[in-house]
């Protein structure tokens, strides 16, 4: 899964710090980022309501994801087919895709 175009995120009002933090926020819940770049987007999110507010939700979603992961096991070759579908998607997680 990819982020939402720069301009589809522009057209919502968005300001460009904004903008930003929401396109990278999957890589910095992952901790796919360099400490710097996670700093950076840490620091906005703190001063920022609707940011935290898309990253509280971001956050929930992913621990939901985590708990029925846990609960349900998936044949691998259906991984491996999620795995390459997010990999075609520029998901930098979709290796994550195809571990138990």
């Amino acid at each position: 899964m990819s982020a939402p175009s720069r301009p589809q995120l522009e057209g919502l009002g968005l300001s460009s710090t904004c903008v930003d933090v929401l396109r990278h926020l999957w890589d910095y819940l992952d901790e796919e980022m360099t400490p710097t770049s996670a700093e950076r987007l840490r620091a906005h999110i703190a001063s920022c309501s609707t940011c935290q507010q898309y990253e509280g939700y971001q956050s929930c979603f992913l621990e939901a994801v985590a708990k029925l992961k846990a609960k349900l096991s998936a044949p691998e070759q259906l991984r491996a087919k999620l795995a390459e579908k997010l990999k075609g998607e520029g998901c930098g997680c979709w290796h994550r895709a195809k571990k138990d």
